[in-house]
């Protein structure tokens, strides 16, 4: 009996390919990215990665996040499977087979499938995960040589948790034929769906849920530390009001249009607004799973071209100069020794635009606008991550006009202001020095601010003396300043590799490892770049091709799932008149309204989000927030094409299964 079991198991398994192959397929690259995931987080190019701690955060949260979602989809695809199989199950209870091998046939199979989903998930992780993720490296040309170590008990983490996962299932598919008769059982796949009522309660919630996560990203006004704390919260509340805006509100607006007799009961709106009212509830899930799928690719594509197009204005902050070598003021010596270096070993003739710069930072709190009081010590540590907190850059007149080739004068008791968030000011104070804003600046150069304090909202005050007003402002407190640097800066005239290079290495072989002097030029700056943020594109790129292929996966077992369900129902519609035609125009509204839903509910989704999503995009690149909107605009352009070029390619899918185009 049990070889016949077994038998039955595999044959009930090939004879249902069509569904099972994507499932084996979703299940095994499930596995594939979370086992991915999990092992980036050890990997040496995510380690020296800037901001590698909060990138290891968003694989960890990433990683559960495919776990999560796993379950979820996975138990919606078995139960859809087995449902599409009770007139066999029926058949074979009818013939004499009893409860106790049906379960076995049933446990079987889900062993079958489990087993070979652990096996091409490992397999995949195993050979094409090192190929993956050099392959993503060449396609951003990054240099950095990557070789993913595979960590055999991280394995076992995935595959312990992917185990879970499959006895969950088999556990709902033997509760399903639990309390059934042979009748029954045959009967049950034939079985509609109740028509669902607007749950008020859902109602609310989905109204709640989602309304605090677009109240949260609309409400961020600060950099990534600002916004990444809020993110987490804020997306699952969407998440899971997304579902519950598709299990109710959907439900209450069909209800709206069929109690109006001009829409109801025009051409095939009928059948359209009735079967879509039925499959609500069902289809919620998996309505809301491509939306939240459909949004987290948006995001994850907004971002990584953003990230490349905001990658050279970045680099105009760290590396605003070809050459730039700085010290700090109080080491006397060492601004002795750069200006004999300078005078030395620099040929003039071959340099341009040559200057000096000073600069003080300073770590404050906005108490209003335009109001800043310096943070102590203490205070540092507590509100670093508060969005009141901001970094000054105080210069004097004479740094800013040489660095911005201008030739504007001030008085004691004013300012020039430029604000990282093209924020404008009439007057500013700091430690209740009040100055009188004379401009607020549009652009500037970099080589005034200090390019580390990048994440965070900066402001650049430039006053007529530097040091008079520093004495000012600090008047004796325990305050939080980086030191006062002084440096020069300058271009070369023939600006190529050799000379560059030429140029280092005269300024470096002149400095010893013990001089408190920093040299740096472009060229270093924009492969240091690029190493630091290996991990960082590699990343939000996996990301967005674990997302997109997702959606693509969803969409293809919903079609395929669905029509065959719907396939029951084709003859009654014919019966009661309906032509070929008209099923099939019936059919397709259902599927422009079940899959442009939630396109058009993940746009809104990612349009809320934009704000977070750009103050997120500090870390990794500088952007207008116009050129941003721009790139999102584009984004949704090119991923509604994509998307509905899925559309067009899986419809035949569920005309197939549902037997439409075969009379």
């Amino acid at each position: 009996m049990n070889k016949l079991n077994f038998k039955m198991a595999t044959r009930g398994i090939k004879n249902n390919k069509f569904l099972y192959f994507p499932y084996i397929l979703a299940s095994s690259f499930m596995l594939f990215i979370f086992n991915l995931l999990i092992d980036l987080k050890s990997e040496k190019f995510i380690l020296e990665t800037r901001g590698s701690e909060i990138i290891k955060t968003l694989l960890e949260m990433g990683s559960w996040i495919v776990a999560i979602f796993s379950l979820i989809f996975l138990v919606y695809m078995a139960k859809t499977i087995v449902k599409n199989r009770y007139k066999e199950l029926g058949l074979l209870y009818g013939l004499g087979m009893d409860k106790k091998s049906l379960r076995k046939i049933l446990i079987i199979e889900n062993l079958i499938l489990g087993i070979l989903t652990l096996i091409i998930g490992t397999f995949f992780t195993i050979l094409l995960g090192p190929l993956f993720i050099n392959l993503v490296a060449r396609i951003l040309k990054i240099q950095t040589e990557i070789k993913l170590s595979i960590n055999f008990s991280k394995l076992a983490l995935g595959l312990m948790i992917f185990a879970i996962i499959f006895v969950l299932i088999t556990l709902i598919s033997l509760n399903s034929i639990r309390k059934t008769n042979p009748i029954e059982l045959s009967k049950l796949s034939q079985k509609g769906e109740k028509e669902p009522k607007a749950n008020v309660i859902s109602m609310i919630l989905a109204i709640i849920l989602i309304g605090y996560g677009y109240y949260t990203a609309l409400s961020i006004d600060g950099g990534i530390f600002q916004a990444l704390p809020k993110f987490l919260p804020a997306s699952i509340a969407v998440i899971i009001g997304t579902y519950f805006f598709f299990r109710s509100l959907v439900i209450w607006i069909l209800k709206l249009f069929r109690k109006n007799k001009k829409i109801y009961y025009k051409g095939t709106n009928m059948t359209f607004i009735g079967e879509l009212i039925k499959r609500s509830k069902e289809s919620a899930m998996a309505l809301s799973s491509i939306t939240i799928i459909s949004s987290l690719f948006l995001l994850s594509f907004v971002v990584i071209s953003a990230m490349f197009v905001g990658k050279n204005d970045l680099l105009d902050r760290i590396a605003p100069s070809d050459f730039l070598i700085q010290y700090q003021e109080d080491d006397k010596e060492s601004g002795k020794y750069t200006k004999n270096l300078l005078e030395k070993n620099i040929d003039k003739e071959k340099i341009k635009n040559l200057g000096e710069f000073r600069r003080k930072g300073l770590v404050v709190s906005e108490q209003s606008p335009g109001k800043f009081s310096i943070l102590e010590d203490d205070d540092l540590r507590k509100t670093i991550m508060d969005e009141k907190t901001k970094i000054i850059s105080i210069t004097d007149i004479k740094s800013f006009n040489k660095a911005n080739k201008t030739n504007i004068s001030l008085k004691k008791d004013e300012a020039i202001v430029f604000d990282s968030k093209a924020k404008k000011y009439g007057k500013i104070s700091i430690e209740n020095q009040n100055l009188k804003v004379k401009e607020n600046a549009k652009n500037i150069s970099y080589v005034l601010m200090d390019p580390t304090t990048s994440l965070f909202h900066n402001i650049l005050v430039v006053v007529d003396d530097m040091d008079e007003f520093s004495k000012k402002i600090s008047d004796g407190k325990n305050i939080k300043t980086f030191p006062s640097v002084s440096g020069t800066y300058f271009d070369l005239k023939e600006k190529n590799q050799k000379n560059i290079d030429e140029m280092a290495n005269t300024l470096n072989k002149n400095i010893s490892d013990t001089d408190k002097i920093l040299v740096k030029n472009s060229i270093e700056n924009r492969m240091e770049f690029d190493k630091i943020h290996t991990g960082a594109y590699i990343v939000v790129l996996i990301l967005a091709l674990v997302f997109l292929i997702s959606t693509i996966i969803v969409i293809y077992y919903k079609q395929a799932a669905e029509g065959l369900e719907d396939g029951r129902n084709i003859k009654i519609l014919q019966k009661v008149g309906m032509s070929k035609k008209e099923i099939k125009k019936s059919v397709k509204k259902q599927n422009y309204f079940t899959f442009f839903a939630p396109l058009i509910i993940s746009i809104i989704h990612i349009l809320i989000a934009s704000k977070l999503a750009f103050g997120m995009l500090q870390l990794f690149a500088m952007l207008e927030l116009r050129r941003f909107i721009e790139i999102e605009a584009i984004c949704i352009i090119i991923f509604s094409l994509i998307y509905i070029m899925i559309f067009r390619i899986t419809l035949p899918i569920y005309f197939e299964m549902g037997k439409l185009n075969k009379e």
